[in-house]
Protein backbone atom coordinates (compact mmCIF):
# COMPACT_ATOMS: atom_id res chain seq x y z
CA UNK A 1 0.00 0.00 0.00
CA UNK A 2 2.65 2.58 1.03
CA UNK A 3 3.67 2.62 -2.89
CA UNK A 4 0.24 2.63 -4.46
CA UNK A 5 0.40 6.38 -4.20
CA UNK A 6 3.80 7.24 -5.92
CA UNK A 7 2.64 4.72 -8.73
CA UNK A 8 -0.41 6.58 -9.14
CA UNK A 9 1.20 9.90 -9.37
CA UNK A 10 4.06 8.34 -11.85
CA UNK A 11 1.35 7.17 -13.74
CA UNK A 12 -0.64 10.31 -13.65
CA UNK A 13 2.45 11.86 -15.31
CA UNK A 14 2.98 9.65 -17.76
CA UNK A 15 -0.30 10.76 -19.03
CA UNK A 16 -0.31 13.79 -18.59
CA UNK A 17 3.60 13.69 -20.60
CA UNK A 18 1.28 11.55 -23.47
CA UNK A 19 -1.30 13.74 -23.30
CA UNK A 20 1.18 17.18 -24.25
CA UNK A 21 2.81 15.44 -26.70
CA UNK A 22 0.44 14.44 -28.36
CA UNK A 23 -2.43 16.26 -28.41
CA UNK A 24 -0.50 19.58 -27.84
CA UNK A 25 2.63 19.50 -29.50
CA UNK A 26 2.01 16.62 -32.30
CA UNK A 27 -1.65 17.49 -33.27
CA UNK A 28 -1.09 21.20 -32.45
CA UNK A 29 -4.22 21.23 -30.61
CA UNK A 30 -6.91 20.11 -33.19
CA UNK A 31 -9.16 17.99 -31.15
CA UNK A 32 -9.32 20.52 -27.82
CA UNK A 33 -11.19 23.27 -29.85
CA UNK A 34 -10.21 26.39 -32.00
CA UNK A 35 -9.69 28.59 -28.57
CA UNK A 36 -7.15 26.66 -27.19
CA UNK A 37 -5.44 25.91 -30.77
CA UNK A 38 -5.16 29.65 -31.08
CA UNK A 39 -3.98 30.82 -27.59
CA UNK A 40 -1.13 27.46 -28.76
CA UNK A 41 -0.15 29.54 -32.13
CA UNK A 42 -0.29 32.12 -29.91
CA UNK A 43 2.91 30.96 -27.65
CA UNK A 44 4.38 29.34 -30.57
CA UNK A 45 4.07 32.19 -33.15
CA UNK A 46 7.72 33.57 -32.40
CA UNK A 47 9.63 30.27 -33.46
CA UNK A 48 6.85 28.81 -35.98
CA UNK A 49 8.86 30.41 -39.15
CA UNK A 50 12.33 28.36 -37.36
CA UNK A 51 10.87 24.94 -37.99
CA UNK A 52 9.84 26.09 -41.77
CA UNK A 53 13.00 26.79 -43.06
CA UNK A 54 14.02 23.96 -45.26
CA UNK A 55 10.10 24.14 -47.03
CA UNK A 56 10.48 27.80 -47.03
CA UNK A 57 13.47 27.83 -48.68
CA UNK A 58 11.39 26.94 -52.08
CA UNK A 59 8.80 28.87 -51.58
CA UNK A 60 9.36 30.73 -55.09
CA UNK A 61 10.27 27.87 -56.77
CA UNK A 62 7.17 25.75 -55.38
CA UNK A 63 4.68 27.97 -55.02
CA UNK A 64 5.16 31.46 -56.45
CA UNK A 65 5.81 30.63 -59.81
CA UNK A 66 3.92 27.74 -60.50
CA UNK A 67 0.61 29.68 -59.26
CA UNK A 68 1.39 32.38 -61.36
CA UNK A 69 2.08 29.96 -64.16
CA UNK A 70 -1.30 28.82 -63.71
CA UNK A 71 -3.26 32.67 -62.92
CA UNK A 72 -1.19 33.67 -66.16
CA UNK A 73 -4.28 34.69 -67.87
CA UNK A 74 -5.28 36.61 -64.99
CA UNK A 75 -3.39 40.16 -64.70
CA UNK A 76 -5.42 41.09 -60.93
CA UNK A 77 -6.54 37.34 -59.53
CA UNK A 78 -7.99 37.75 -56.15
CA UNK A 79 -6.93 35.11 -53.82
CA UNK A 80 -7.74 33.62 -50.76
CA UNK A 81 -4.99 32.25 -48.45
CA UNK A 82 -6.84 30.18 -45.45
CA UNK A 83 -4.30 29.51 -42.47
CA UNK A 84 -1.97 31.87 -43.60
CA UNK A 85 0.54 31.45 -40.66
CA UNK A 86 3.24 33.96 -40.44
CA UNK A 87 2.39 35.18 -44.06
CA UNK A 88 4.32 32.97 -46.54
CA UNK A 89 2.32 32.58 -49.43
CA UNK A 90 1.90 36.79 -49.28
CA UNK A 91 5.29 36.98 -49.42
CA UNK A 92 6.83 34.98 -51.69
CA UNK A 93 3.66 35.84 -54.34
CA UNK A 94 4.05 39.87 -53.76
CA UNK A 95 7.87 39.08 -53.92
CA UNK A 96 7.22 38.31 -57.60
CA UNK A 97 7.42 40.99 -60.01
CA UNK A 98 4.37 40.31 -62.15
CA UNK A 99 2.32 39.41 -59.25
CA UNK A 100 -0.76 42.04 -59.49
CA UNK A 101 -3.44 40.54 -57.43
CA UNK A 102 -4.71 40.39 -54.33
CA UNK A 103 -4.31 38.51 -51.37
CA UNK A 104 -7.09 38.01 -48.71
CA UNK A 105 -5.34 35.79 -45.89
CA UNK A 106 -7.16 34.67 -42.64
CA UNK A 107 -5.69 32.94 -39.68
CA UNK A 108 -6.91 32.03 -36.42
CA UNK A 109 -4.11 33.27 -34.38
CA UNK A 110 -3.00 37.25 -34.16
CA UNK A 111 -0.07 36.51 -32.95
CA UNK A 112 1.12 34.59 -36.28
CA UNK A 113 -0.71 37.84 -38.06
CA UNK A 114 1.78 40.34 -36.45
CA UNK A 115 4.46 38.41 -37.59
CA UNK A 116 2.87 38.44 -41.02
CA UNK A 117 2.23 42.18 -41.22
CA UNK A 118 5.67 42.79 -40.25
CA UNK A 119 6.97 40.52 -42.78
CA UNK A 120 4.79 41.81 -45.54
CA UNK A 121 4.61 45.74 -44.54
CA UNK A 122 6.00 46.47 -47.92
CA UNK A 123 2.79 44.95 -49.56
CA UNK A 124 -0.24 45.56 -47.40
CA UNK A 125 -1.92 47.53 -50.25
CA UNK A 126 -2.52 43.63 -51.84
CA UNK A 127 -2.85 41.93 -48.66
CA UNK A 128 -5.85 42.15 -45.76
CA UNK A 129 -5.36 40.12 -42.73
CA UNK A 130 -8.18 39.01 -41.19
CA UNK A 131 -7.84 37.06 -37.68
CA UNK A 132 -10.86 34.50 -38.09
CA UNK A 133 -11.77 31.88 -35.57
CA UNK A 134 -14.30 29.27 -37.00
CA UNK A 135 -15.96 28.07 -40.51
CA UNK A 136 -17.79 28.83 -42.88
CA UNK A 137 -15.96 30.93 -44.66
CA UNK A 138 -17.37 35.08 -44.59
CA UNK A 139 -17.54 35.38 -48.42
CA UNK A 140 -19.89 34.68 -50.90
CA UNK A 141 -19.80 31.74 -53.32
CA UNK A 142 -17.33 32.17 -56.08
CA UNK A 143 -15.73 35.03 -54.55
CA UNK A 144 -11.97 34.08 -55.49
CA UNK A 145 -9.64 33.05 -58.37
CA UNK A 146 -7.59 31.28 -56.42
CA UNK A 147 -7.95 29.64 -52.83
CA UNK A 148 -5.13 28.34 -50.81
CA UNK A 149 -4.73 26.22 -47.50
CA UNK A 150 -0.99 24.82 -47.25
CA UNK A 151 0.35 22.73 -44.37
CA UNK A 152 -3.12 23.31 -42.13
CA UNK A 153 -6.10 20.41 -43.25
CA UNK A 154 -4.06 18.12 -40.98
CA UNK A 155 -4.46 20.27 -37.98
CA UNK A 156 -7.58 20.85 -38.33
CA UNK A 157 -10.80 18.54 -36.53
CA UNK A 158 -11.32 17.55 -40.31
CA UNK A 159 -10.56 18.41 -44.05
CA UNK A 160 -14.31 17.78 -45.06
CA UNK A 161 -15.62 21.70 -44.26
CA UNK A 162 -12.32 23.64 -44.82
CA UNK A 163 -12.43 21.74 -48.64
CA UNK A 164 -16.60 22.13 -49.09
CA UNK A 165 -15.67 25.91 -48.15
CA UNK A 166 -12.64 26.50 -50.12
CA UNK A 167 -15.07 25.04 -53.07
CA UNK A 168 -17.53 26.55 -52.25
CA UNK A 169 -16.00 30.14 -52.47
CA UNK A 170 -14.00 29.48 -55.50
CA UNK A 171 -15.19 30.31 -58.81
CA UNK A 172 -15.85 27.85 -61.66
CA UNK A 173 -12.56 27.32 -63.31
CA UNK A 174 -10.14 28.92 -60.89
CA UNK A 175 -7.40 27.49 -58.77
CA UNK A 176 -6.98 25.08 -55.54
CA UNK A 177 -3.13 25.18 -53.33
CA UNK A 178 -2.96 23.14 -50.99
CA UNK A 179 -1.00 20.24 -49.51
CA UNK A 180 -0.86 16.75 -48.62
CA UNK A 181 1.02 16.08 -45.44
CA UNK A 182 3.45 12.74 -45.93
CA UNK A 183 3.86 9.59 -43.98
CA UNK A 184 7.01 10.91 -42.83
CA UNK A 185 5.35 13.48 -40.53
CA UNK A 186 3.33 10.31 -38.62
CA UNK A 187 0.79 11.90 -37.89
CA UNK A 188 -1.59 7.97 -38.82
CA UNK A 189 -4.61 9.52 -38.02
CA UNK A 190 -4.51 12.47 -40.24
CA UNK A 191 -2.37 11.17 -43.51
CA UNK A 192 -4.39 10.07 -46.37
CA UNK A 193 -2.61 8.44 -49.43
CA UNK A 194 -1.97 10.53 -52.55
CA UNK A 195 -4.41 8.35 -54.04
CA UNK A 196 -6.83 8.38 -51.58
CA UNK A 197 -6.22 12.52 -51.37
CA UNK A 198 -6.55 12.71 -54.94
CA UNK A 199 -9.97 11.00 -54.34
CA UNK A 200 -11.16 13.10 -51.55
CA UNK A 201 -10.77 16.33 -53.74
CA UNK A 202 -12.63 14.74 -56.36
CA UNK A 203 -15.12 14.20 -54.09
CA UNK A 204 -15.78 17.53 -53.24
CA UNK A 205 -15.81 18.81 -56.63
CA UNK A 206 -12.60 19.25 -57.69
CA UNK A 207 -10.28 17.89 -60.91
CA UNK A 208 -7.08 18.27 -62.57
CA UNK A 209 -5.79 16.82 -59.18
CA UNK A 210 -1.74 17.61 -59.42
CA UNK A 211 0.52 16.24 -56.12
CA UNK A 212 4.00 17.20 -56.48
CA UNK A 213 6.62 16.18 -53.96
CA UNK A 214 7.76 19.75 -52.32
CA UNK A 215 9.79 18.50 -48.88
CA UNK A 216 9.72 16.16 -45.80
CA UNK A 217 6.52 16.22 -44.52
CA UNK A 218 4.12 17.57 -47.34
CA UNK A 219 3.41 17.26 -50.75
CA UNK A 220 2.39 20.38 -52.60
CA UNK A 221 -1.22 19.99 -54.03
CA UNK A 222 -2.70 21.67 -57.72
CA UNK A 223 -6.66 21.37 -58.38
CA UNK A 224 -9.10 22.90 -60.25
CA UNK A 225 -12.76 23.89 -60.04
CA UNK A 226 -14.95 23.14 -63.28
CA UNK A 227 -16.27 25.29 -65.16
CA UNK A 228 -14.85 28.52 -67.04
CA UNK A 229 -16.42 31.66 -64.93
CA UNK A 230 -14.57 34.95 -65.49
CA UNK A 231 -12.43 36.89 -63.27
CA UNK A 232 -13.46 38.17 -60.08
CA UNK A 233 -12.32 41.25 -60.92
CA UNK A 234 -13.82 42.25 -57.74
CA UNK A 235 -10.46 43.17 -55.41
CA UNK A 236 -12.15 45.50 -52.17
CA UNK A 237 -12.41 43.33 -49.22
CA UNK A 238 -15.37 45.05 -48.04
CA UNK A 239 -17.20 44.05 -51.31
CA UNK A 240 -17.20 40.22 -50.21
CA UNK A 241 -16.89 40.19 -46.54
CA UNK A 242 -20.00 39.17 -45.09
CA UNK A 243 -20.94 40.36 -41.18
CA UNK A 244 -20.76 37.79 -38.68
CA UNK A 245 -23.57 38.48 -37.10
CA UNK A 246 -26.20 39.53 -39.81
CA UNK A 247 -24.23 37.76 -43.13
CA UNK A 248 -24.93 40.98 -44.53
CA UNK A 249 -22.34 43.17 -46.96
CA UNK A 250 -22.22 46.59 -46.38
CA UNK A 251 -19.69 48.66 -44.22
CA UNK A 252 -18.51 51.90 -43.16
CA UNK A 253 -14.50 52.12 -42.87
CA UNK A 254 -12.65 53.77 -40.56
CA UNK A 255 -8.98 54.01 -39.91
CA UNK A 256 -9.69 51.65 -36.69
CA UNK A 257 -12.83 49.77 -37.29
CA UNK A 258 -15.47 48.86 -39.59
CA UNK A 259 -19.25 49.18 -38.89
CA UNK A 260 -21.64 47.07 -40.54
CA UNK A 261 -24.87 49.04 -41.92
CA UNK A 262 -27.14 46.49 -41.54
CA UNK A 263 -26.83 45.27 -37.87
CA UNK A 264 -24.25 47.96 -36.49
CA UNK A 265 -21.84 45.34 -35.40
CA UNK A 266 -18.32 46.86 -34.92
CA UNK A 267 -15.05 45.09 -35.79
CA UNK A 268 -11.98 46.69 -34.97
CA UNK A 269 -8.23 46.80 -36.04
CA UNK A 270 -5.34 45.88 -34.72
CA UNK A 271 -2.45 48.52 -34.48
CA UNK A 272 -0.87 46.22 -37.03
CA UNK A 273 -4.09 46.45 -39.05
CA UNK A 274 -5.42 43.47 -38.88
CA UNK A 275 -8.68 43.07 -38.64
CA UNK A 276 -10.43 41.33 -35.58
CA UNK A 277 -13.31 39.68 -37.42
CA UNK A 278 -15.09 38.18 -34.10
CA UNK A 279 -17.97 39.37 -32.30
CA UNK A 280 -16.86 38.26 -28.84
CA UNK A 281 -14.04 40.00 -28.17
CA UNK A 282 -13.36 39.68 -24.55
CA UNK A 283 -9.88 38.72 -24.70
Amino acid sequence: MSYAIPILFVLLLIALYYFIDREIYFYEGMRLGPRLQRWLYDRWAADYDKGKQASQAEDESMLARPILEKLADLPEPLILDLATGTGRLGLTLSCQPNFGGKIIALDISRKMLQIAARKLSLFRGQIDLIQYLTLPLPFPDESFDAVCCLEALEVMPEMEEPLSELYRVLRPGGLLVTSRGTEASGRKAKIRSTENFSQLLRRFGFEQVEITAWWKYFDRVFAQKPGNAPPVGQHNLFGLLRCKACDKIGWQENPKEVLCRSCGTTYVYSNEKILIFEIDRKE
